[in-house]
Order: structure tokens, then C-alpha cells, then sequence
């Protein structure tokens, strides 16, 4: 069941796990709240089956409390981990994201986590989730909002908004470079499978004070 994704080499023992239920990409408010309940499941399965970790691969991060809540063993999402790990990279985060109905959606997030006055802007590169690739289409787009984001609102570290660009976040790192301004890009998913390994290398788990066990009763 545990295997090694390409591009991840030096993490051992990543296995991938994919809903089978909800919607077939999560681009707003209700794509959101239609994944949560089925990556709870798959969180839960996965505690059982011995792994060490769970990561939560959207930047959303689709029922991330109701999953530390559930399982005893450390969880990571994309979203949260990219953004704390900006903040150590840089004074003004601008986060670019694939359409403008996620816009809303990572406001929320942003303000959620206390990063108002570091997150400087969130802007759409106009691609849905399922057009995105490692073509050219999908990495000018990506570099165009980038740069407005640098120049515009002065952002000194970019965060992708979408776990779908992880193929074309060091090229864009290279093209924002190529344009002048030496600005690193955080990949979301890449940052949330280190911080889970940091996480599990450190023996750290969520405070059962902050997300306690929910209390029994009859759910239907």
C-alpha cells in the first residue's frame, strides 16, 4: 500500500489516496464542503492501516480540523503548511490560484490563520484545476499573475494555490528570475509532505486541547 511518488525521492513510503467521492476538483466554498466528509473517511482508514502521517493535498485544506480532531496521528494540509512556511521566506506573500471563485476561499483561509497583514494578495491565473499542466499555457499564466503580484502589490514570496501546479513550480521560480526579481515560489503540496515529515520526525502531534476528541453520540 505504501509507495514512492515520483518527484518526492527523498521522502520514503508516500502512498497517494484519492476520494472516491465529492467533487473532481475543489475550486470554491462548495466543492469544499463537498470533499470534507469523504477525506475524513480516507484520514481515518489510513490511521488504521499504520501510517505515520496524513497530508491533505488541497490548498483549501478540506476538513483539516474535523480530521486532527478524529485521528490521533499528525496531519499537514497544503494550504496551511505553504503559507506558515512563506512567512519565514519573506515579509509580503502573494498567493496565485487557478480561478476566481477560489479567490473568496483563501481569503477565508488567509484570515483564518491571523496572516491578513502578510498575505498582500491572492489573484486567479484563469485555469481550472483540471487544465492545469506543466505546458506553456499553464506556466505564462502562472508568471503573468506572479509578476503583477510582485510589481503591483510587492510581494517578495509567491505561493501557488493549488496542489495541481506542483510540476511547474521551480520553472516558474526560474522565470521570475529570468524577469529580475529573485523571489521564491512555495509549492503547496511539496511543503505540506515535509512539514508532515518534520512533524513525524519530531515526534509532534495536534494539541488535544485545541482539537479534542468529538464527543460520542449517534452520526448518520
Amino acid at each position: 500500500m505504501r509507495e514512492q511518488e515520483e518527484g518526492l525521492k527523498e521522502l520514503k513510503y508516500v502512498s497517494v489516496r484519492g476520494i472516491t467521492k465529492g467533487p473532481e476538483s475543489v475550486e470554491c466554498f462548495y466543492d469544499d464542503s463537498l470533499a470534507a466528509p469523504p477525506i475524513i473517511d480516507v484520514a481515518q482508514g489510513a490511521e488504521r492501516d499504520g501510517f505515520d502521517g496524513i497530508v491533505i493535498s488541497c490548498f483549501f485544506d478540506p476538513g483539516l480540523n474535523s480530521v486532527r480532531e478524529v485521528v490521533s496521528i499528525p496531519v499537514a494540509s497544503a494550504g496551511e503548511a505553504s503559507l506558515h512556511l512563506a512567512c519565514s521566506l519573506g515579509h509580503k506573500i502573494g498567493v496565485v490560484t487557478t480561478v476566481e471563485n477560489s479567490i473568496p476561499v483563501i481569503e477565508h483561509l488567509v484570515r483564518a490563520l491571523g496572516l491578513d497583514s502578510r498575505v498582500v494578495t491572492v489573484r486567479a491565473a484563469s485555469l481550472g484545476v483540471l487544465e492545469l499542466d506543466s505546458g506553456e499555457l499553464t506556466v505564462g499564466a502562472l508568471l503573468r499573475e506572479s509578476l503583477s503580484a510582485i510589481k503591483e502589490s510587492k510581494a517578495d514570496v509567491i505561493v501557488l494555490g493549488c496542489t495541481g501546479m506542483t510540476k511547474v513550480a521551480l520553472l516558474l521560480q526560474d522565470r521570475i528570475r529570468e524577469a529580475g526579481f529573485d523571489v521564491p515560489v512555495v509549492d503547496p503540496l511539496r511543503a505540506a509532505l515535509h512539514w508532515a515529515e518534520t512533524l513525524v520526525d519530531m515526534k509532534l502531534r495536534h494539541s488535544r486541547l485545541g482539537y479534542r476528541k468529538p464527543p460520542p453520540k449517534t452520526r448518520t
